[in-house]
């Protein structure tokens, strides 16, 4: 195997390409709803992602998705050398600091990577994989819920947003008078309760002193 700290800056190609990994699904308004559940549930869909790396990408920031993906796609690989050279492809167009590419590592995890890449594994790049997952989830995730392509999707199929906040909100309030009801039924019973209790009472001492 050559030196893994060569050939810096070369474009992604194809030995590990993302793309793969997107594959289309059927699209319903229920799965894109999903999306806005959590960043863990946009990211279980194929599709998800895809949408996703569009909004990254005219944000100039896609680098952190591909990466992801890319080291996804490292973890299901079973040849010991094609994992080693796309562990190098990997390094080379995400890591490197000479990469146009390059994500936002802190020194520590940095620091694992570079000891990682002497001996490559499918998890070289669990660290990193982890914290650009994290920065995406707190730094993209809730601007692509707030963009316009994403509100475009949710129209496309017929709900508008105001719609979709109106459902909302009406099933908050079932839910709030539900919740109100059980209540109030709770209530009334420690109240009948709490009135039976004298009336016993009552009722021993009559029968404590009928006895007497």
């Amino acid at each position: 195997m050559g030196c893994w700290c060569s050939s810096f800056g070369r474009k992604y190609s194809g030995t590990v390409s993302p793309q793969r990994a997107v594959i289309s699904e059927q699209v319903s308004f229920d799965m894109v709803h999903s999306w806005s559940l959590s960043f863990d549930t946009l990211m279980k869909y194929r599709t998800g992602q895809k949408y996703f790396a569009d909004f990254l990408k005219s944000e100039y920031s896609d680098e952190n998705i591909l990466f992801w993906q890319a080291c996804e796609e490292l973890k299901r690989e079973r040849n010991s050398e094609k994992m080693e050279e796309k562990a190098r492809i990997i390094y080379e167009d995400f890591i490197s600091i000479l990469s146009p590419k390059e994500v936002s590592l802190d020194s520590k995890v940095r620091e694992i990577v570079n000891t990682n890449m002497s001996r490559p594994t499918p998890h070289t790049f669990e660290e990193a994989q982890l914290q650009i997952y994290q920065l995406m989830a707190r730094d993209s995730y809730p601007r692509f819920l707030t963009s316009q392509m994403y509100k475009n999707m949710r129209n496309s199929f017929g709900v508008n947003e105001s719609a979709s906040i109106d459902d909302e909100r009406e099933r908050e309030e079932r839910a709030e008078r539900a919740q109100r009801a059980e209540m109030g039924e709770m209530a009334r019973l420690n109240a009948l309760n709490a009135s039976a209790s004298p009336r016993e009472n009552d009722e021993t001492e009559i029968h404590h002193n009928y006895q007497n």
